[in-house]
């Protein structure tokens, strides 16, 4: 899963590619505290926005949704829950993201919250995620983001405000194929539109018996310093989210190396067809690290005369679920035999080395990636037809899933292959796969007979009739990856703790 080529089609160094830029991605679902008053407000308003697109100022209706408790007592943490913010582009809009060759998007969204009470205020950052969506040509597009959002507290009686200020929105548009954009990110920051009220939410405060007494409150100015005034005393306090805004909950921990200046890390996801059991079963996002190899350029002589220049590149990799060189267990259900219903735990198990080599034929205009890695496959948690299958801990196939390989001498049928491809469009724009964008790759693989099934009985034959054999086909979607192993992230692919914040979607 490697190359160094940025969306513009320059090859550079990974260490250089602030250009190539991924929305970032927060968890989403809200757990409200225990300690969050039982009786609530549900809020539900619309807000319009000025938001600074490439091509101008559009203009942006923005819904708010949220639940408040109805009521507080000084010292108890307040928890926002079923926070929700909706996007709704106009035709305008649209058209800046398809201008882009995009046909989907999905967004990161950042509202600056002001919280206020008895004349001091405080600010609280709410960050929500929204997945892809289809963009329409005409009537507008929506997108509805959802994440965590801080903790407030009251140190005082009197009513807490929560009002709407200043929003940012990361778009992370793709292509028909699902191909990241170039650019890979359009951030437009977006201002209230003047006129009408911002007010989110407004929650009684009462007294309790620890509450601290009120202290006076002060200006929004430090007269000393002219700038802004730290939050007085008196202020609301806000605790971020405990989270430290990885992915989401369904993509794994993906920390990736920072003693390596080449390492990178990214989530993978996609589906795998069984063509015996005529059906795909989704291999959830993953996580790989990889460690790039040194860069070739070399001048190819083709025929007397004629020239072409290559860069070459091999890396290393591995896959990486909770320190285990695996994919995460995954549910897949089939019709074995073609009428029985089934369903069993998948897992993918990495055996060896995962070698990645790319070749870019830059004269030509296109470019190619083979991802070589041995994979043996494992069954768990079986049932048929409803009724548990016990098929022991070490139910798995006799070998890796292997793929043809093109290079007679890597053709040893113990690992898959898997292909990404890079096109330069009539346009000079470069499509496809290669890892500072991400994209598609693809494979066929044969799986081998199953050892190892069933306690008391062999049941191997039995998956080996019903699943093992050649022309099951792989799909996969990278996403763009975090490079790790430089110290600033200017594309923001990463998380603070070096995590991608690019989590793709499947493709069929």
């Amino acid at each position: 899963m490697t190359g160094t080529l940025s969306p513009a089609g320059r090859w550079r160094s990974m260490r250089g590619r602030g250009a190539v830029a991924a929305a970032a991605v927060v968890l989403a679902g809200i757990v409200p505290g225990a300690d969050v008053a039982r009786g609530d407000q549900q809020i539900s308003t619309e807000l319009a926005y000025s938001c600074a697109f490439p091509g101008g100022a559009r203009p942006v209706k923005v819904g708010f949704g949220a639940r408040f408790p109805d009521r507080a007592a000084a010292g108890a943490a307040i928890q926002p829950a079923e926070v929700s913010t909706s996007v709704t582009l106009p035709d305008a809009a649209v058209a800046e993201l398809t201008k882009l060759h995009a046909a989907r998007t999905g967004a990161t969204t950042r509202l600056t919250t002001e919280v206020a009470q008895n004349g001091a205020a405080a600010e609280a950052l709410w960050q929500g995620a929204a997945p892809s969506v289809p963009l329409a040509s005409t009537g507008g597009t929506t997108l509805k983001a959802t994440g965590e959002v801080p903790t407030i507290t009251a140190n005082s009686p009197g009513d807490l405000t929560v009002t709407a200020a200043a929003l940012t929105i990361d778009f992370s548009p793709v292509t028909a194929e699902g191909a990241a954009t170039d650019p890979a990110t359009v951030s437009v920051a977006c201002t209230l539109t003047p006129g009408g009220s911002a007010l989110l939410a407004k929650v009684p405060v009462t007294a309790a018996s620890s509450s601290p007494a009120p202290t006076p409150s002060t200006s929004a100015t430090d007269p000393a310093t002219g700038g802004p005034r730290q939050p007085s005393p008196s202020a609301p306090g806000v605790v971020p989210p405990k989270t430290r805004g990885a992915p989401p909950a369904t993509a794994p921990e993906c920390r990736g190396d920072t003693t390596q200046p080449l390492a990178l890390s990214a989530y993978v996801t996609g589906y795998s067809n069984v063509t015996k059991l005529g059906g795909a079963s989704l291999i959830p996002v993953y996580c790989a690290k990889i460690v790039q190899g040194p860069s070739q350029l070399k001048r190819i002589e083709v025929r007397p005369g004629v020239f072409e220049l290559h860069l070459f590149q091999s890396s290393v990799g591995r896959l990486d679920y909770r320190g285990r060189t695996q994919t995460p267990p995954a549910p897949a259900t089939f019709l074995t035999f073609g009428f029985m219903p089934t369903t069993a735990t998948m897992t993918l198990q990495q055996t060896g080395p995962m070698a990645i080599d790319s070749d870019l034929n830059n004269t030509a205009g296109h470019g190619e990636t083979y991802i070589r890695i041995p994979l043996t496959l494992r069954l768990s948690d079986v049932e048929v037809n409803g009724t548990p299958l016990d098929v022991g801990p070490n139910c798995r196939t006799t070998g890796s899933v292997y793929s043809d390989d093109p290079d007679p001498a890597k053709n040893t049928k113990d690992h898959l292959v898997l292909l990404g491809r890079l096109k330069k469009g009539t346009d000079t724009v470069w499509r496809g796969y290669s890892l500072s964008r991400g994209g598609p790759l693809d494979g066929s693989v044969t799986i081998p007979p199953f050892t190892g099934c069933g306690v008391g009985e062999d049941l191997s034959p039995l998956f080996t009739a019903s699943v093992s054999g050649p022309a099951n086909t792989v799909k996969q979607n990278q996403g763009a990856p975090c490079a790790s192993g430089i110290p600033d992230d200017p594309a923001k692919l990463c998380t603070p703790d070096k995590q991608p914040t690019n989590v793709p979607l499947p493709l069929r």
